[in-house]
Formats: C-alpha cells, structure tokens, sequence
C-alpha cells in the first residue's frame, strides 16, 4: 500500500513533509509520489493532523452487489450530510461570531467526510466499481478543458479492466451487460415510484389551488408512472411468491424503523426541522405497525376469513379494527379509511 492524499481535505499543517523519511509527500502537485513511497510506512498517515492522507491498495477486491433499498437508504442519508454541510458552509461564512464559525466549519468538514462515506459504500466512489469505470469513460467521451489529463484516465482505465481482482468483463460482455440492464431497470422503478408520489402531492396542491386541470393532468401522470414502475419491477423479477412478497415487506419496513428512520430523526432533532421530525417519527411507528402487520398475514396466508384494515390517512398507521383514535398521532378514529 502507498499513500495518498485527498487535496480537498489537506489544511496545510505539512507535518506530512517532515516526518516522510523519503521526500514522497514534498512535490509540487501536492499529492504523493508513489514511487518513493515506503511500502506500509504510514508515517504521514499518521501525522496528518486533518486526515488528509491514507493508505491505498495495490489490488482492489471485486465490489459487492448491495441491495438496491440499502443502496437508497445510503444516498438518502448522503444527501441529507450534503445539505447539512451546505449549511453549515453558509453559517461559517456568514457569522460574526467566532466560536459559532469555527464550530460551523467543523460540521461541515464532519458532513463532507460522512458523505464521502456513505458515497463510497453505496458503491459510487470505489476504484474498481462499474460506476467509476462509467464515470472515467464518460471524462473521455466528452469535451474537457486544457490540461485535462486524458492520458491518466486512460491508464485508470486499462490498469481497471485488467486487474483480475476487480471488476472485469465476462466472455461477450453478457454477464455484465444483464447485471447492467437490472440495476437499470431497478434504477428505473425507483425514479417512476419517487414521480407517482410527487405527482400526486402536485395534484392535492392544485386542487387546493383550484386548478383543476393541472390536478386531473397530474392525477393522470401519476397513474401512468405507476403503470411504468411496475412493469419495470416485474420484469426486473422482483415480484415472488406471496409468501416470499411478505417476507420482504417485513425485511424492508423493519430497515426502516430500525435503521433508517431512527438516524434521520436524529438528524432533523440536530438540525431543528420539527416539521421533519415529525414526519419521520409517525412514518418510524408507522412502519413498526406494518411490519407486525405483515408478519400476522405470513403465519396466517392460508387464513380464508376476510379481514379488514383501517388506513389513519395523517400518518399512515393500520389498524385492524376502527380505533377510538389513532395511536400514533391521535387522529380520531372516525377519519380512517376502510381496506
């Protein structure tokens, strides 16, 4: 392993020059010369005072597939580091009060690093991932400015493709081509579902407005993108059994009112978003609720006698009978709405 060090982090303490027994961090790009670099050596690594500088390997392992509602759940939470560092930026810049700029810069140096993160593990900043090969390819197929160093990217590129550890193509390209087409297709599916939802908040808006037109135009949007979202899940091969269909639910709600949920309500407490604190503690219990619920219809599939459900339409609780008020968010019972 050798050293390398992210510029965009670097906040020129340069103790990294003094303690390099070989000179490797004192050059004029400012990043390291691998080629004096001492296997291992670590010395900068471990003097760099704003964790600017890290080991990186020779050899990279093949990336790993990862499921496509924890690679949301990633971006998700990546977004939101993103626009906490954006504020925090505008805070440091803005205030005249010391203490609250420096406090303000280091939560966005904190928010930049968890991003990168949360980036890197969603698979978007990896070497060897089919994403930076996509990426470094596109820099090549569209017009750079002067210097660009094109000659580089090309040996990125070649030093990927044939290290037999990462990332490689299959015989014909058809392996690659197929895995490429269903993380299109799930990409797709999660685009038309996020257009559903938005279109129809847009139409109860317009209503409200009295725009009527837009609100049938949006309405009918909205349908025709769900139309489009289920085929593309369908053909992904994503829809199993019922039974494998429950289990998934239950998967995919317990992620998100034990994983997910819980950290962005932390983060909008931090931030002081009541609105969305809110909106995330009633979807966490909401969600608790669904997955009992669906765990209940598993054990109980071969169950013949019909049941019915009762939707709270504030914030999404399911009941299997009508309460005398919703016991999340207290809505009476009355407003439910009968499945």
């Amino acid at each position: 392993m050798h050293a390398v060090r992210n510029i965009s982090l670097c906040t020129k303490d340069c103790l990294c020059l003094y303690v390099c027994p070989t000179g490797a961090t004192n050059t004029e790009t400012g990043q390291i010369d691998a080629s004096k670099c001492l296997e291992g050596c670590r010395a900068c690594v471990d003097a760099c005072p704003s964790h600017a500088i890290f080991l990186l390997p020779e050899i990279f392992p093949q990336q790993r597939d990862k499921d496509v509602r924890v690679k949301n759940a990633l971006l998700a939470l990546m977004k939101s580091k993103i626009v906490q560092e954006e504020i925090a930026d505008y805070i440091h810049k803005t205030t005249d009060n010391l203490v609250l700029r420096k406090l303000a810069k280091a939560f966005s140096v904190s928010n930049r690093l968890q991003a990168e993160d949360l980036w890197r593990e969603a698979g978007y900043m990896l070497p060897q991932g089919r994403l930076v090969q996509k990426f470094l390819q596109s820099l090549l197929e569209n017009e750079q400015s002067a210097g660009f160093p094109k000659e580089s990217v090309e040996k990125l590129l070649r030093m990927i493709e044939q290290d037999k550890s990462g990332i490689r193509k299959d015989e014909g390209g058809q392996k690659m081509q197929e895995n490429k087409t269903l993380a299109n297709l799930m990409e797709a599916f999660a685009g038309e579902s996020q257009a559903n939802r938005k279109y129809l908040a847009y139409a109860k808006k317009a209503e409200k407005d009295g725009k009527l037109n837009a609100a049938k135009l949006f309405k009918a949007a909205s349908d025709a993108e769900t139309i489009h979202a289920l085929k593309h899940f369908e053909v992904a091969g994503k829809v199993a059994s019922t039974a494998d269909n429950l289990k998934d639910a239950v998967a995919g709600e317990i992620h998100e009112y034990k994983d997910m949920y819980p950290d962005f309500l932390k983060e909008a407490e931090a931030t002081g978003n009541k609105a969305a604190a809110l909106s995330f503690t009633f979807a966490m219990k909401a969600e608790e609720v669904h997955a009992r619920l669906y765990k209940e219809a598993l054990e109980n599939l071969e169950q013949t006698e019909e049941i019915f459900y009762y939707l709270c339409p504030v914030c999404g609780n399911i009941e299997k009978s009508i309460p005398e008020k919703c016991s999340i968010c207290g809505v009476p019972g009355d407003k439910f709405i009968k499945y």
